[in-house]
């Protein structure tokens, strides 16, 4: 342990929890000294804390391995898909490129093309990878996703289709997407949920469908309805594999179409979800059922359906007054004005 001239330059040399450790101290010898002794210095009061090499990480490679070591075990189905667009936005980037600046360009992409709520997902996702790299030390540093904050989402926004848009909207479909659409607009399934849906989980003799990966994490399930059912058999039914054989991409390709050709406004695919559970609830009433049938976790996000239910509700109001006549005589209270005298 010391210092060497090597050339015209001098180096410090020391060990630090058993590792030798050579650095350039430049070419005066005193400045060396004065180098070496600062690092003895910090070891003893243990103040010392090397500089980790930057290991060469590209995210196309870390993506695959962030996918087979934690993301396919994921409950959410819409994981891979994000992971797939975060590959083909920044493809062979090192990690070590990646900054706030870099991510939050691309979040506002996402924000612009998409939705708030969408940019969040993907902001969210980047925060679990980077991460995932620093505890399994494929990237060193501030985790760069989570000095962004996610935005504020509205999620209040419920668009849901009339019966004529209904019918308007199936009629311009491709055959292909046709039965995907009646399946959402019958079961109010999440698009994730549809796509992967297996035939393992459709039992057509008892009329159910089993939702077993949902978002909330718990398994439900949902009668099929006869319309669901006819269109169900004219697929299969198989033994197993996939109802519904169709990537996303193309599924969102024809959905468009079929939405621009219906000329309906501010309309995405999660709003089939919103239609099924909004007629529901205008003919039953029953919320705790929607709750059930929707696979929502908490009641409060069922309650944005709840003024739909008013004249249900008003209806059965009417019902139980009409059905009180026979034996109901209140005695009515004197007029105010007696009561002022």
């Amino acid at each position: 342990m010391g210092i060497f001239l090597k050339g015209d330059i001098w180096f410090i040399d020391y060990y630090h929890e058993g590792r030798r450790i050579r650095e350039k101290a430049g070419t005066n010898k005193n400045a060396a000294k004065q180098a070496l002794a600062k690092r003895q210095s910090e070891i003893l009061e243990g103040k010392f804390f090397p500089k980790k090499k930057e290991p060469r990480v590209l995210f196309d490679e870390f993506a695959s391995y962030y996918w087979n070591l934690h993301g396919k075990y994921k409950r959410s189905p819409s994981h891979k898909t994000l992971l797939r667009q975060l590959v083909a936005e920044f493809k062979a980037t090192p990690l070590s490129r990646f900054s706030v600046a870099l991510i939050m360009e691309y979040r506002n992409k996402v924000r612009e093309r998409a939705s708030i709520v969408s940019a969040n997902r993907h902001l969210a996702f980047l925060r679990s990878m980077f991460n995932k790299a620093i505890e399994w030390e494929k990237f060193i540093g501030v985790n760069p996703a989570a000095k962004i904050k996610l935005e504020r989402e509205n999620n209040h926004r419920l668009r849901f289709l009339s019966e004529e848009e209904i019918s308007r909207l199936l009629s311009h479909c491709y055959s292909r997407i046709y039965p995907i659409v009646a399946c959402a607009l019958l079961t109010g399934m999440r698009k994730g949920e549809i796509l992967q849906l297996s035939w393992e989980n459709v039992d057509l003799e008892r009329g159910n469908i089993y939702v077993l990966n949902s978002k909330s994490g718990k398994p439900r399930e949902i009668p099929i309805a006869a319309r669901l059912g006819s269109i169900l058999r004219s697929l299969g039914p198989k033994r197993k594999g996939l109802v519904f054989e169709m990537p996303e991409i193309t599924l969102r390709r024809h959905f468009a179409k079929a939405v621009r050709e219906s000329s309906l406004d501010n309309f995405r695919f999660h709003d089939l979800r919103h239609t099924f559970a909004s007629h529901y609830l205008m003919k039953t009433g029953d919320l705790p059922s929607v709750q059930k049938l929707l696979g929502h976790a908490s009641p409060i996000m069922t309650q944005r359906y709840a003024h739909l239910a008013a004249n249900h509700l008003r209806t059965g109001i009417e019902r139980l007054d009409a059905s009180m006549d026979t034996f109901w005589t209140p005695s009515l209270p004197a007029p105010i004005t007696l009561l002022l005298k």
